[in-house]
């Protein structure tokens, strides 16, 4: 039996259980950090949040100091996800086609989490649930308290993508089918929750198509230009992509810019570098790339900004994802101009020419960094502006505002239905 003190409609939610799909320290990659920014804005405005992540092997007995100083309690559930690659992976997802949830989904599912979730929620001490993407609404069963859904990305849109780009056949055919029961899936997810909390007003459009009624409220990610000083250390003509390379979309971003764009920057500036800074790139691919003049990989980097701090120009030469990019806001952050595929610069505010600079095919995207590794005064006006961009709209305190916001949101909601979580269980 839940109990009495929980909040009723229209009064602050003051205790938040907090499910999170990775461990958000360190703050070492996208979606970490903006649970970790969206935990900072929870402490700041005084919520009492438990927070329950699963944690990867590699994570395992690291540092939860910082954790601990936003959250009231912390609990970790350990996971090893099956590997995509190999011969199991494909068995399961093979199997997944007939199963009750996409694959993506599926590999989450933890008796453990599940019984840690219910295990919370009896103890009656829960204003509001927020759940980081919907894929942990695997482990979560029927609830009256209201449910939050952190949308980092809108999955389905991810793999639709990924079936422009595929040229296999049967891969083009499995994302394809994986796509479509992906987007049933957010679908229903989104008719569980009572608010959603997408990254930018292209997500917010495409939650409101999945879910016509539900209500949003955009929470954008962001960047503390504080911890970011800009630094003219840049070394030559070094042009830097960032991203994890054990996530396929960064890796075609890097094959794509080191095979059709790369070698037409260095017929007219043969001095250029190419630095792929990401944690864990296949063996396989970085042989695949091996040949390519020019290019270098960091491997798994601790900080990013030295790095940034030595690059001329930052490249986002995405064609896969969804979302909003925080290589470019942490690029921004930096001063330095930043060269994106549309799709790359996708629902952030940046004028085009001034604080980006944009093009689709490797022809446009070559004369764009040349233009920059030729023009130091526009590459450092354009840095500047987009730093001031990052500044005004991409800040702590504007993310902070729009949590409060989701929030106040859905303590004026009804309790949405959640009578589709057994069909998922």
């Amino acid at each position: 039996m839940e109990s009495s003190r929980r909040a009723g409609r229209g009064q602050a939610l003051v205790r938040l259980l907090f499910l999170s799909m990775t461990l958000p320290w360190p703050p070492n990659n996208g979606h970490r950090m903006r649970t970790w920014s969206i935990l900072r804005a929870l402490a700041a405005e005084g919520h009492e949040t438990t927070l329950l992540a699963f944690a990867y092997p590699a994570d395992l007995g690291g540092d939860t100091g910082p954790l601990l100083k936003v959250c009231s309690r912390l609990e970790i559930v350990p996971l090893e996800l099956a590997s995509l690659a190999g011969r199991m992976g494909a068995l399961a997802r093979l199997r997944a086609l007939f199963g009750s949830a996409p694959y993506a989904a599926g590999r989450y599912r933890s008796p453990e989490m599940a019984l840690r979730i219910q295990s919370q929620l009896e103890s009656g001490r829960f204003d509001a649930v927020i759940v980081d993407t919907v894929f942990g609404l695997v482990n979560l069963s029927c609830t009256d308290v209201p449910l939050l859904l952190n949308n980092v990305d809108v999955e389905h849109v991810v793999l639709e993508r990924y079936v422009r780009c595929e040229r296999n056949p049967a891969k083009r055919l499995y994302a394809w089918l994986e796509a479509r029961r992906l987007r049933r899936f957010e679908a229903e997810a989104c008719r569980r929750a009572v608010v959603g909390m997408p990254c930018s007003p292209v997500d917010e459009a495409r939650l409101h198509a999945l879910c016509p009624g539900l209500s949003v409220v955009i929470v954008p990610n962001v960047i503390d230009t504080a911890e970011y000083v800009p630094q003219e250390d840049d070394v030559g003509e070094v042009v830097l992509y960032q991203g994890g390379l054990d996530w396929y979309p960064n890796r075609d971003a890097a094959q794509f810019f080191a095979s059709e764009i790369l070698p037409r920057i260095r017929r007219s500036r043969p001095g250029t570098r190419f630095v792929v800074a990401g944690r864990n790139p296949p063996a396989a691919f970085r042989r695949r790339l091996a040949s390519v003049s020019g290019l270098e990989f960091t491997g798994t980097v601790p900080d990013m900004r030295p790095v940034l701090s030595r690059a001329s120009v930052c490249v986002v030469p995405l064609r896969i994802g969804s979302g909003t990019r925080m290589k470019i806001l942490e690029a921004a952050a930096m001063a330095k101009p930043v060269v994106s595929t549309r799709l790359g610069a996708e629902g952030l505010n940046f004028t085009e020419g001034e604080e980006i600079l944009l093009a689709d095919d490797p022809a446009a995207f070559s004369r764009q960094v040349v233009h920059l590794l030729e023009d130091a005064a526009f590459r450092r006006a354009v840095g500047q502006a987009a730093r001031r961009r990052v500044a005004q709209e991409y800040s702590p305190a504007v993310l902070r505002r729009q949590v409060s916001r989701a929030l106040a949101r859905a303590a004026s909601a009804l309790p949405a239905p959640a009578a589709l979580a057994e069909s998922w269980a």
